[in-house]
């Protein structure tokens, strides 16, 4: 049985996983698609290291930090 090895946002996408964000201010959980993430990162031109994206990410409530995992839950189309 191997690991996954999950770094950075290619990872994620590659294995088909998306992003779970948890603000360390409010606790707000949101699940995000890693390649729209990924795309934003292109765009600002932002390392896509899962911790270096952590620390860019900005909550709703204004807090920024975050803590970023992997999840397997598939988000349903708008």
């Amino acid at each position: 049985m191997s690991s996954k090895r999950l770094d950075t946002l290619a990872d994620l996408v590659r294995h088909g996983l998306n992003a779970q964000v948890e603000c360390l201010g409010c606790h707000r959980i949101v699940i995000v698609p890693a390649a729209k993430l990924r795309d934003r990162c292109f765009a600002k031109s932002i390392p896509m290291k899962l911790e270096i994206v952590a620390r860019h990410l900005r909550c709703s409530c204004g807090h920024r930090g975050t803590k970023l995992d992997a999840t397997g839950v598939q988000l349903s189309p708008p």
